[in-house]
């Protein structure tokens, strides 16, 4: 005979999560409708009715080890046939949220990119850090004079030493991070083991180039309801690989200083230039409609959460005042180049070094998500 099991449920996990954006949790009378529509809600992978009973009945460990928790893609259809109205995307995206504190290296950074009064702070921080490089440099009263060249106001191997101390350990807390989460699925899912890392990695690896999950969500989604998320990914298509087009363009330029001696400004005719334009141009473009659906749409599609609207509107601010640095530089304004380059650093900072803290983290622990889901289905294949 089985022995009983006693549930201890954490109140203060349920009210964190109903402070996060999460819908009245009583209103889930676990009909099961949500996990039948969901386009990408699978028979080894259902979601997202268990989480609806898991967060009722207070079960953070188990929650935070969760898979499906990262495999939500948010198109939202679970909400739009809700018959109560009981809203498991924002459950899903409260829970995301908080999973992203809950593994975050060290804690109290998780926390201070979740909380609006902790802003000042983390934007003070790189600006201190840049604003005493440049009265190093003698530059904090007296601007260079002559062609604006942003080397001469903040020297490239200041900014280099600064990122990649900063990024390195950035990259560091990630990965410590998603070891956590590794370890917590594993620990808490053990009785449908998923395998090595490895045997996913490919699999997973495809599924985020071609964005399969959020084509899956749009072609393969049941009724004739409005989502209001048809947008979703096309747009995160331009995000994704304007992103990373940018992340190309900077490596080129270092590679073109460092290694051939080809210092900047480039002119608006190199290929790199233009590919770092044209990157620039989709992301903004693709935080527009983030922006403008999240105004328009408010709440049906899905509440969004200060982390949504702080993620958005530091990439969209990085981007902008990237494009303001090259057209004050070409306008030959050196006040305002020099000072919105300043800014655009301060941004670039905050974006990158705080990724393992903000919404940008998705990137490593749905990552993961995804290669425990495929290295799974690929021992069930080979079972």
């Amino acid at each position: 005979m089985a022995e009983p099991a006693f549930i201890e449920p954490d109140l203060d996990f349920k009210r964190d999560i109903l402070g996060l954006g999460a819908h009245d949790l009583t209103s889930c009378y676990q009909c099961g409708t949500c996990s039948v529509v969901c386009p990408i809600s699978t028979d080894a992978e259902p979601f997202p009715r268990k989480e609806m009973v898991w967060v009722q009945w207070g079960l953070k460990d188990k929650l935070m080890a969760d898979p499906a928790v990262w495999l939500c893609h948010q198109c939202s259809l679970c909400n739009s046939y809700c018959p109560r109205e009981a809203k498991p995307a924002d459950v899903m995206a409260a829970l995301r949220d908080y999973s992203i504190s809950h593994h975050a290296v060290p804690e109290f950074m998780g926390k201070a990119l979740s909380e609006l009064k902790y802003l000042p702070f983390l934007f003070a921080f790189p600006a201190l850090i840049f604003l005493l490089a440049l009265a190093w440099r003698g530059n904090l009263t007296s601007l260079p004079t002559g062609q604006i060249v942003f080397s001469k106001f903040m020297p490239i191997i200041y900014i280099e030493v600064v990122f990649i101390l900063a990024v390195g350990a950035a990259v560091v807390a990630v990965l410590l991070g998603g070891v956590r989460y590794w370890k917590s699925i594993n620990e808490f899912f053990s009785a449908n083991p998923g395998g090595g890392p490895a045997k996913g990695l490919v699999p997973a690896l495809v599924d985020v180039l071609k964005h399969r999950k959020f084509r899956q969500c749009e072609e393969d989604r049941v009724g004739t309801r409005e989502s209001y998320k048809a947008h979703l990914r096309r747009s995160h298509l331009a995000v994704f690989y304007g992103f990373l087009g940018l992340v190309v363009t900077t490596t080129s330029v270092g590679i073109g200083i460092y290694a051939f001696g080809y210092l900047t400004p480039w002119p608006l005719w190199h290929p790199v230039k233009i590919l770092g334009n044209l990157s620039g141009v989709a992301v903004l473009a693709a935080c527009g409609v983030f922006l403008y659906r999240r105004v328009k749409d408010k709440e049906k599609a899905g509440k969004s959460t200060y982390s949504d609207w702080l993620f958005l509107w530091v990439l969209t601010l990085t981007t902008l005042t990237g494009f303001l640095s090259e057209v004050t530089r070409l306008a030959e304004i050196p006040p305002l180049a020099y000072w919105v380059y300043f800014i655009h650093l301060v941004f670039i900072f905050f974006l990158l070094v705080y990724i393992p803290y903000s919404k940008f983290a998705h990137l490593a622990y749905r990552f993961v998500a995804m290669l425990y889901s495929a290295s799974r289905a690929s021992s069930l294949k080979i079972n």
